[in-house]
């Protein structure tokens, strides 16, 4: 596959070039996912989870399609400017092109989840709305799979994910796939903002 071209103007604001990095990482991890959605089925089946798996596909895929771009898994918060911290995001990538960042959280959803996957959303959401060092952008990605219902017009889980803090914000970045004969794989993402 080509690598998506991408133009740098020096002059465009910084908020801009975030989102160049942004969009062309949600377009890459999202096309993966549409390509592996019988994978993602069958793991959704379990009731298991598979958060590390779409972890490392994001990585496969990123360096496919992107073979420029510097990835990091599961870089220390500290070296993104959270002094002091222990923690870890799950994947940075850079772009040496534009000098961009992307700083990442991942979270897996499906038809089995429960409450704690609730939590574990809102934590990443702390961790990625805490003063970072200037020129990265904070990227929070959920990834949805029921195989019994399209997720967007399903009551219960709207109600369910509208328990989680970011998933009240809106976003432009969505996109939603057939999973099964009658389910969605749907992947969600939020650029956050320092105390936000």
């Amino acid at each position: 596959m080509d690598a998506v071209e991408h133009t740098h103007d020096p002059h465009a604001d910084l908020a801009a070039r975030d989102g160049d990095l942004v969009d062309a990482v949600f377009s890459v991890f999202g096309d993966r996912l549409a390509a592996r959605a019988s994978d993602v089925a069958l793991f959704a089946e379990t009731g298991c989870s598979f958060q590390n798996w779409c972890l490392w596909e994001a990585v496969a895929a990123a360096r496919e399609r992107e073979p420029g771009w510097t990835l990091h898994p599961r870089p220390p918060y500290a070296e993104s400017g959270v002094t002091g911290s222990r923690e870890h995001a799950d994947l940075a990538i850079f772009d040496p092109r534009t000098g961009d960042r992307v700083i990442i959280e991942l979270t897996v959803i499906h038809d089995w989840s429960r409450n704690k996957w609730i939590d574990e959303l809102d934590g990443d959401t702390v961790k990625l709305s805490r003063p970072l060092t200037a020129g990265i952008t904070p990227l929070q990605l959920v990834v949805a799979a029921s195989l019994t219902s399209p997720i967007e017009v399903n009551p219960r889980w709207q109600q369910w994910l509208s328990m989680s803090t970011v998933w009240n914000r809106p976003t432009r970045l969505h996109r939603a796939m057939p999973l099964g004969p009658v389910g969605q794989l749907s992947l969600h993402g939020w650029v956050l903002t320092p105390g936000g």
